[in-house]
């Protein structure tokens, strides 16, 4: 009976070892999948259709006080970025770029909200302001 019980206490312990800690979930849903099928909203309005083929991927790979590293592809104006290194906020609610774009996120079982202002001098509809990008994974 002891034997039994030393048994379920060690595979209790090993079972708790497996679990993620709410960081390392987020990092492991973020980069699961590439995101795409952007639905985009603005104060210009419906932007969907300047980011058809809108796509980022983040890949965990962490080094330097980042949690990894991240693609974009065509990421018109809302993403100068097209490539870098990215890291979650201690609160993990903000995906931070090593560019300095610092982004909300809401991630759920499938779907991932980007919500980040873009500054520019330019003044020019769609190119600077508030974006939500709202992504499916592909």
């Amino acid at each position: 009976m002891a034997a039994l019980l030393i048994l379920i206490s060690f595979s209790a312990c090993k079972d708790d070892g497996d679990e993620l800690n709410a960081h390392d979930q987020k990092v492991k849903e973020l980069t699961t999948n590439a995101w795409g099928e952007a639905t985009v909203t603005h104060a210009d309005g419906n932007l969907s259709g300047q980011y058809e083929d809108f796509t980022i991927v983040f890949t965990k790979n962490a080094s330097d006080g980042f949690d990894g590293t991240y693609v974009i592809a065509n990421g018109g104006y809302a993403f100068s970025e097209t490539s870098g290194k990215w890291k979650l906020s201690d609160d993990l609610t903000q995906i931070l770029l090593d560019s300095g774009k610092e982004m909300d996120f809401k991630l759920a079982d499938n779907s991932l909200e980007l919500d980040f202002t873009v500054s520019s001098a330019s003044g020019r509809a769609g190119l600077s302001g508030h974006f939500v990008f709202e992504l499916k994974p592909l």
